[in-house]
């Protein structure tokens, strides 16, 4: 965990009603923010805040729950037990391995694609892939990688966000919303297969969410 996300969880864990929270969803079925409210007699804001900053660092699951009225996100918890890992004796940025995490993340959405046979699915994710590849190979990524600290991490970061954002506009075009972000998170998901630890340090899948 790096020492934003530790902050963050500390200070979301360190709330009048978080350790209430957190027993309250601690038997593992789906809650929206509401019936955390009812239960606990506290603000809906206040729940919503929470539930949604403890999924953004990996501490619940989350998925929509849609009505005839309206839709709202559902959580659960992901795991009995919550470990704070804060490493601090940070060493250069595992750059190189991020990016073959990146690159293995879009071999197999391309992969996904062609298998699919969705109509024009492949063809424009290959075209979003090949644009400005020799430009983006020989200057944003060499520099990326000439720089070892944390700042090539989130640059390197920034650019697979953009391309996975364009990703899921290509997919969702031809599949819907829901069914291109279960393709999407597969791809993410196989391709953290052997990468795990470097992985979660530093929220590389978590840029490829959304």
């Amino acid at each position: 965990m790096d020492e934003g996300s530790f902050s963050q969880a500390v200070s979301l864990l360190s709330g009048e009603h978080s350790l209430s929270i957190l027993r309250y969803l601690a038997p593992g079925e789906w809650r929206i923010a509401s019936d955390v409210s009812r239960a606990l007699h506290i603000h809906t804001t206040t729940a919503s805040k929470f539930l949604g900053g403890m999924h953004a660092l990996g501490f619940l699951d989350r998925r929509l729950r849609k009505s005839k009225t309206r839709s709202a996100f559902e959580f659960r918890i992901a795991a009995p037990r919550i470990t704070l890992d804060l490493e601090l004796m940070d060493g250069p940025a595992p750059l190189r391995e991020a990016l073959d995490y990146y690159l293995e993340y879009v071999s197999n959405v391309l992969a996904s694609g062609r298998r699919l046979g969705w109509p024009g699915i492949a063809e424009k994710l290959e075209a979003r892939v090949e644009k400005n590849r020799n430009a983006s190979k020989d200057t944003l990524f060499g520099r990326v990688l000439r720089d070892d600290g944390a700042r090539g991490m989130e640059e390197l970061r920034a650019v697979f966000r953009g391309i996975h954002g364009e990703f899921l506009q290509i997919t969702s075009a031809s599949m819907g919303t829901d069914t291109a972000r279960r393709l999407l998170g597969g791809a993410a998901d196989e391709a953290r297969k052997g990468r795990e630890e470097i992985v979660d340090r530093y929220g590389l899948r978590k840029v490829l969410e959304g």
